[in-house]
């Protein structure tokens, strides 16, 4: 993105006492059109689609909960129920009904059940990888009992409360990080996203 493009403006909402971060690409008087990231991602992800759509739409991009700038659970509870339910909030209290979806994976996931629930609330509906896990995940899962899978879980959840978030040095060690796990990007790219998606 370049620095002549004018960004987004930044907005709370809440949920379950958690206070929630979403960006409005203004115009309001078009219709709305939320974008919606996937896991370990945050709203700023899809600020090349926004840039590219609202001049047609109103574009808003939450933050997932525990992503980007919206509040982590402070159980570390993360139901995809929860999720829905913010989602839900973020319709409701904006007043974006019939509202149009993109979303991706995570996002996906939850954009479908919400349509689900809510048909009404949802003129159209793009769920990029929305549809939960691979088949080889699928039949993998199913090879353990419920137990097993369970006390996976567990197991996984206290290996997470310990952990702490990643600190880096300086910014450049982020962005070089981001171009490491992220080839696929440009260095503007790269720049942009980690630029947005650390807490300094």
């Amino acid at each position: 993105m370049s620095d002549s493009t004018p960004g987004p403006t930044s907005h709370t909402y809440f949920s379950q006492r958690l206070r929630l971060h979403c960006v409005d690409w203004g115009n309001p008087g078009k219709p709305p059109l939320l974008l919606i990231h996937g896991g370990r991602d945050h709203c700023r992800n899809w600020d090349w689609t926004a840039v590219a759509l609202r001049d047609d739409w109103h574009v808003i991009a939450p933050d997932l909960r525990g992503h980007g700038d919206s509040q982590w659970s402070p159980d570390g509870s993360y139901t995809m129920a929860g999720y829905i339910y913010d989602l839900a909030q973020l319709v409701h209290q904006q007043r974006l009904a019939p509202v149009r979806i993109i979303a991706h994976s995570l996002g996906g996931n939850i954009a479908l059940r919400y349509a689900g629930i809510y048909p009404e609330a949802v003129a159209k509906l793009v769920a990029i990888e929305g549809l939960g896990p691979p088949p080889r995940v699928l039949a993998s899962r199913r090879e353990k009992t419920i137990a097993e899978r369970m006390d996976e879980w567990i197991r996984e959840q206290r290996h997470l409360a310990g952990r702490m978030p990643r600190r880096y040095a300086s910014i450049e060690d982020a962005f070089r990080r981001m171009q490491e796990e992220n080839p696929h990007l440009t260095a503007e790219q790269a720049r942009h996203l980690t630029a947005q998606g650390v807490n300094q």
